[in-house]
């Protein structure tokens, strides 16, 4: 069963009754549990305008976010959700988006946590997984550097046990591998993966894992009900988190 829409706690238990108890939740990072874009949105002018090309509006970052820096420096410096793809002198782009990542990276890292905040229930959600014994993990597809330095910003640490980055294996979501390594380092077998975008559907899709999917996040601009494979569950929030680990763990 999928749910699309607004539902009842009790339909969602259902629904996740299907698949065994979770010993883990993985978590998203970027529009799942923390608002990060008018960082990443400095971020992206300041290198623009270091670059000399025009640059972007928040709307379009927002767009382009989830599928890792470096495609977003692409998408930024192509002004396209496309990137290079297509254009006669790819090869060329493609070099200098490669040499511009680096000073990315380090712009980025400097100001990550500037404007960044938590999304509503984020550390509660957390805190409820990590007091039932299982594991927690931040599974995304931002660098590591920015992640483990938001995580320790936000005083997540005590709860999180394991954060894979977008650079810490040579694929990304909505390939499973980061999620059956994040599985590995917390030494478990069945887990949920709470997610914002058709990257995280697909990845627990592959983990043959439930996912349980937040609107209002940065599913490049596309409504989650309109998610093919569709996710288990949609929340409005992560507030409904503990509820749900009670009925299924209680």
């Amino acid at each position: 069963m999928t749910i699309r829409f607004d539902t009842s706690l009790s339909t969602m238990i259902e629904t996740l009754r299907a698949y065994p108890a979770p010993e883990a939740v993985l978590f998203d990072l970027d529009g799942t549990l923390v608002d990060s874009v008018e960082d990443i949105f400095v971020a992206v002018n300041a290198l623009m305008r270091e670059l000399g090309v025009a640059e972007r509006s928040r709307e379009e970052v927002t767009t382009w976010v989830g599928n890792g820096a470096r495609m977003l420096v692409e998408r930024a410096m192509g002004g396209r959700f496309e990137g290079f793809a297509g254009l006669p002198d790819a090869l060329a782009r493609h070099a200098a988006a490669d040499a511009a990542m680096p000073r990315f990276r380090a712009i980025y890292q400097e100001i990550c946590v500037d404007h960044t905040k938590p999304l509503e229930g984020a550390r509660e959600a957390l805190a409820a997984v990590h007091a039932r014994g299982l594991g927690v993990a931040i599974v995304t597809n931002k660098p590591l550097a920015p992640t483990e330095r938001i995580v320790d910003a936000l005083g997540w640490r005590p709860f999180v046990a394991c954060v894979i980055g977008g650079d810490s294996l040579p694929v990304r979501k909505p390939d499973p591998a980061p999620l059956f390594e994040a599985l590995r380092q917390l030494d478990a077998r069945h887990a949920w993966m709470v997610g914002d975008s058709a990257n995280d559907v697909g990845a627990a899709r592959a983990a043959k894992m439930p996912s349980l999917v937040v609107r209002g996040g940065y599913n490049h601009g596309r409504p989650v009900e309109s998610l093919d494979p569709a996710p288990e569950v949609i929340l409005d929030s992560l507030a409904p988190i503990p509820a749900l680990l009670s009925a299924i763990c209680g």
